[in-house]
C-alpha cells in the first residue's frame, strides 16, 4: 500500500476530497520520480547479486632455439602453445553481502518513495485548505464591502435630509475606502492560492469538491499509540532500512579481508610433447589488509543507527505537537461555528436598523461592523488553521489512507 497503516474505519466527510489527492499522487512529477528511485534500486539491486567473477581464458606461446652445438651442424627450434581457463573463486559470502544490499536498497527506495507521496498529499491538502480559506476570506470582505458601499449610500441620503454630519458622511466614505483595500489584499491572496493549487494537480481549482464543514474528532486522530505510528513511518522505515545495508556493508568488508584465490588450467603442446598446465595464485594482504575499511564500515553503522535513533526522538516530538495543534486547532473552529456563526449573520442587518433608528451613531455603527467582519474572518482563519493543522497530523502519523480512503 502507499501509506501502510493499521486498519480503522475510513472517515466517511472526507472521501469527497479523495479524488483531488489522487490526482495529485498519480500525476506530479515527484511522484514519479520517487518510483523512477525504485526502480533504479531495483536494476542496482540486480546488479549486485550477479557473479562477482568471470572467467578467463588466455593463450600463451613460446619459441626455443637452441644454438648449434659441437656434435650438431644445426640448432633445434621448439614451439610451446598453451591454452588457459581461469576463474577467480568467492571464497566467503561476498557476493551474498552484496545480494543483501542490493535488496535492502530497494527497501529504503520503496521508504523513500512512501516518504515522497506522504509529504506530496500533506502539502497537496494543505494547499487546498489555504486556497478554499482564501475564497471564503475574499467572500467575506466582498460582503464587507457591499455593507460599506450601503453605508455610504445611506449616509448620503441621510446627510440630503439633514439628518446626518458631514462627519458622518465622511467615516462612511473611509470605511469603504478601507473596506475595498481588504478586499483588494484578499484577492491577491486567493490569486496566490489558486495558482499554488493550480500548480500542484494542474486542475481547474474551483472544481475541487469544497472541504468538508466537520473534521474528524480529536480521538480519531490523535488516539493510536505513539509507537505504533513510528513503527510504520515511512521515514524510520527508511532509515531503518539504511541501518540494515551499513550493517550489510560492515559484513561485507570483513569478507573481503578474505582473499580470493585464483584458480587456472590448460593444455597445450611443447613441440611433439603434449602439456597439462595448473596453477593457484592467492593475494598477499600485506599493504591492504582490509582493516581500515571495516573500521571505516562499522562507523557507518554506528551513525545509521544515530540517524535512525535521532529521527525517531523527532518524530515522536513532532507528531505530538501536530497533534496538541490539532486539538486546538480544531476546538477553537468547532467552538467559533456553534457560538459566533448564527450571530455574525444577523449582526449587520440589527446595526444597521439601530443606526437609522437613531440608537446608535454612525461612528457606533461603523466599528460594530468593522468587529463583526474581523470576527468573521477569524472564524474563516480558524476553519484554515483546523485543515492545515489535520494536513499536519496526518503526515506525521503517516494517516491519509486511514482518513481520506486513498487507494493503495
Amino acid at each position: 500500500m502507499i501509506f501502510p497503516t493499521a486498519a480503522r474505519a475510513i472517515e466517511p466527510s472526507l472521501t469527497a476530497i479523495t479524488p483531488y489527492l489522487e490526482k495529485v499522487l498519480a500525476e506530479h512529477p515527484r511522484s514519479h520520480q520517487a518510483r523512477s528511485d525504485v526502480e533504479r534500486a531495483r536494476a542496482e539491486a540486480e546488479v549486485l547479486a550477479q557473479p562477482l567473477y568471470n572467467p578467463e581464458l588466455g593463450f600463451s606461446g613460446e619459441h626455443k632455439r637452441t644454438p648449434a652445438g659441437t656434435d650438431s651442424g644445426t640448432g633445434e627450434t621448439t614451439w610451446t602453445r598453451v591454452v588457459e581457463v581461469s576463474l577467480t573463486t568467492d571464497f566467503g559470502a561476498k557476493q551474498q553481502r552484496r545480494s543483501e544490499i542490493g535488496t535492502q536498497g530497494v527497501d529504503v527506495a520503496n521508504a523513500g518513495e512512501a516518504e515522497a507521496r506522504l509529504a506530496l498529499v500533506s502539502e497537496a491538502l494543505t494547499r487546498l485548505a489555504r486556497y478554499q480559506g482564501a475564497q471564503d476570506k475574499e467572500a467575506l470582505a466582498a460582503r464587507q464591502e457591499a455593507a460599506m458601499a450601503s453605508f455610504v449610500r445611506l449616509a448620503e441620503r441621510q446627510r440630503k435630509a439633514g439628518d446626518s454630519s458631514a462627519a458622518d458622511l465622511s467615516l462612511a466614505r473611509l470605511a469603504l475606502a478601507e473596506t475595498a483595500r481588504l478586499r483588494a489584499d484578499a484577492r491577491v491572496d486567493l490569486a496566490r492560492a489558486r495558482e499554488e493549487v493550480r500548480g500542484l494537480c494542474a486542475c481547474v481549482p474551483d472544481e475541487i469538491a469544497p472541504l468538508p464543514p466537520q473534521l474528524p474528532i480529536e480521538d480519531a486522530v490523535v488516539g493510536e499509540d505513539i509507537d505504533r505510528v513510528l513503527d510504520r513511518h515511512p521515514i524510520l522505515r527508511g532509515l531503518r532500512a539504511r541501518v540494515e545495508v551499513a550493517r550489510s556493508e560492515l559484513r561485507l568488508s570483513e569478507e573481503e579481508r578474505i582473499p580470493d584465490p585464483t584458480f587456472r588450467l590448460g593444455g597445450g603442446s611443447e613441440g611433439d610433447a603434449t602439456l597439462v598446465t595448473f596453477g593457484v595464485s592467492v593475494p598477499i594482504p600485506v599493504l591492504n589488509s582490509g582493516s581500515a575499511k571495516v573500521r571505516a564500515s562499522g562507523r557507518g553503522l554506528v551513525t545509521a543507527e544515530a540517524a535512525e535513533a535521532t529521527a525517531r526522538r523527532e518524530i515522536a516530538t513532532e507528531l505530538a505537537a501536530a497533534r496538541a495543534s490539532y486539538v486546538e486547532a480544531h476546538r477553537g473552529w468547532r467552538m467559533w461555528r456553534d457560538q459566533a456563526m448564527a450571530p455574525i449573520e444577523q449582526q449587520a442587518a440589527l446595526m444597521e436598523r439601530m443606526w437609522l433608528g437613531g440608537e446608535i451613531t454612525a461612528t457606533d455603527y461603523f466599528i460594530q461592523i468593522r468587529e463583526t467582519a474581523r470576527v468573521a474572518q477569524q472564524g474563516s482563519e480558524l476553519k484554515t488553521s483546523a485543515w492545515t493543522s489535520l494536513a499536519t497530523v496526518l503526515k506525521a502519523s503517516n494517516g491519509f489512507e486511514t482518513f481520506m480512503g486513498l487507494a493503495p
